[in-house]
């Protein structure tokens, strides 16, 4: 019989330290949340200040610069120029490129009709 008393208390402490366990670990996973909610919210500050710079600098072009960077492209085109060799000759992204001569087709295209 006293074995069975001793076997129920070791039972019941290994109960009340499963749950304490559980607790803990309940408590410690909502401070490891709050670290990475504070990690999360200073990257996207610091994203935040990147493209504020970012439109900043982009803003700085003149219009001017726009127009002149379309006309090159447009006269390269004009003279047989790959679009690979614009891409890298003026160091314009290939979308922009692409977009500038879907423009101007389109535009020669309504100038024909």
């Amino acid at each position: 019989m006293q074995l069975l008393y001793i076997l129920t208390i070791f039972s019941l402490l290994g109960f009340l330290g499963v749950l304490g366990y559980l607790i803990y670990e309940k408590l410690n996973s909502h401070e490891k949340k709050s670290i990475s909610c504070e990690l999360l919210e200073e990257k996207v500050n610091r994203l935040e200040s990147y493209v504020y710079e970012l439109e900043e600098r982009l803003e700085t072009q003149t219009p001017s610069s726009n127009e002149e960077l379309k006309k090159k492209i447009i006269a390269m085109y004009e003279d047989g120029k790959d679009l690979f060799l614009i891409e890298n000759t003026l160091d314009v992204p290939r979308p922009k490129v692409e977009m500038v001569l879907k423009f101007y087709k389109l535009q020669q295209k309504n100038l024909n009709s």
